[in-house]
């Protein structure tokens, strides 16, 4: 009796029940959004396209996707504020409202590492700590970094930003102090110039950057600022010279995930550095470079491509000059011995492929000096990875595709 109960009851139940179908479909889809709600205050701080985006689902059929697609969108302007949402029942029949709810989130601290190692070039390292609260961060750490630049610069780094307006102002600045260590290839390189185009090298630098950063439209930002440098040169003697920039940037920034077909990112910038005697400046020269990245990820695949070039007109310290042959870059190759000095002139091309575990990087790039010979070179990557996001652990072994002997550079690390 009971087996004949339990049938009946299940065959009296709707098969839309039975089925573990999505409650959006089930139920309020068939329901108008009647309004969207947010704090008046929360709602000043959004971007305007935000702003529409939200209003423009009023009047339509709900969608739980759609309102939990606006959510993460607000979470990323409104840093430093929990989120919430809850759907009650409207006014009018057959209608709901969407509630948002903002709340200002406690003071929260994030630690930042950064690891590189090049077995032709050593290790890098350092950590930098960031605790901020609504749009107030300041920062400090400390690093020895022999990846970046042309020497191993260690040392602290420390700064401030404020973020308003939704995300569409940022400013700021950034304080460093560094101690130079030189590879013996520079020095070598510096004795045998002979138009004394590049600078000595130096002992200490200290770096002060004020800058600040505005929307100008939606996903494209306008930067300014100056970047103060001084420095105790080592040779032909000791003593201290600046180099005092204006520095400004155009940036823009896109992500967007068609239905179904994965998510795509496009980044592009230019940045300007213009060292100016305005500004007692011992050197006068601009430097100009372009960064473009498209990514694109579904599932367990994803894949980078990116271009990286620069120019540079005028006599500029070596911690300004481009180089190639890194944990970033030319991944096969030796800075020192691609270019000891840096050139004024570079141009970079990288493919990056990930799936799961695995990572193969495609490297092609160039530096020179103006006038002088334009030599292109090659390098292949692949190794194993923990993931597809930027800080991701990765072990690689890259080979310069080249005649003759090859030999393998081992890179192991995370943000690169």
């Amino acid at each position: 009796m009971r087996v004949v109960i339990s049938i009946l009851v299940l065959l009296s139940v709707p098969s839309a029940t039975l089925c573990n179908q999505d409650p959006d479909t089930n139920v309020n889809s068939r329901y108008t959004v009647e309004s969207v709600e947010i704090p008046a205050k929360a709602e000043s701080r959004l971007s305007s396209h935000l702003k529409d985006d939200i209003r423009s689902i009023v009047g339509l059929k709900f969608s739980q996707e759609s309102v939990d697609r606006l959510t993460q969108r607000i979470k990323k302007e409104l840093r430093g504020y929990q989120i919430g949402q809850k759907v009650t029942k409207g006014a009018k029949p057959e209608s709901l409202r969407v509630i948002y709810e903002v709340m200002r989130k406690s003071p929260d601290f994030i630690v930042q590492p950064r690891l590189a190692y090049h077995s032709k070039q050593n290790f890098s390292f350092g950590v930098l700590g960031d605790i901020g609260n609504e749009g107030h961060r300041g920062s400090f750490g400390f690093l020895t970094d022999n990846d970046e630049l042309l020497e191993r610069f260690s040392g602290f780094r420390g700064g401030y930003s404020r973020v308003a307006a939704g995300g569409r102002f940022r400013g700021g600045f950034v304080v460093e102090s560094f101690r130079a260590q030189w590879n013996s290839a520079v020095e070598t390189a510096l004795a045998e110039q002979t138009d004394g185009e590049v600078p000595g090298i130096y002992r200490t630098r200290l770096h002060v950057q004020p800058r600040v950063q505005v929307e100008v439209l939606p996903g494209l930002f306008l930067g300014a600022g100056v970047s103060l440098q001084r420095f105790e040169t080592q040779f032909p003697a000791a003593r201290h010279e600046s180099s005092n920039a204006l520095i400004s940037s155009l940036r823009f920034d896109r992500q967007w995930e068609p239905s179904g077909a994965g998510k795509h990112k496009l980044e592009a910038g230019y940045n300007l550095r213009a060292a100016t005697r305005s500004l007692e400046s011992d050197f006068a020269y601009s430097r100009h470079s372009i960064q473009v990245l498209y990514s694109f990820r579904q599932g367990k695949d994803s894949i980078r491509a990116s271009f990286v070039g620069g120019a540079l007109t005028g006599r500029a310290p070596l911690f300004d000059r481009f180089l190639l042959g890194n944990s970033q870059s030319l991944r096969g190759y030796n800075k020192y011995d691609v270019a000891p000095l840096g050139g004024n002139r570079m141009a970079h091309g990288s493919l990056d492929y990930r799936h799961r575990w695995f990572r193969a990087v495609y490297d092609t790039g160039t530096v020179y000096n103006r006038g002088g010979e334009s030599k292109v070179l090659h390098s292949l990557a692949a190794g194993l990875t923990t993931g597809h996001q930027r800080d991701a652990v990765s072990f690689l072994v890259a080979f310069p595709l080249r005649e003759g002997r090859a030999e393998p550079v081992f890179i192991v690390g995370m943000s690169f």
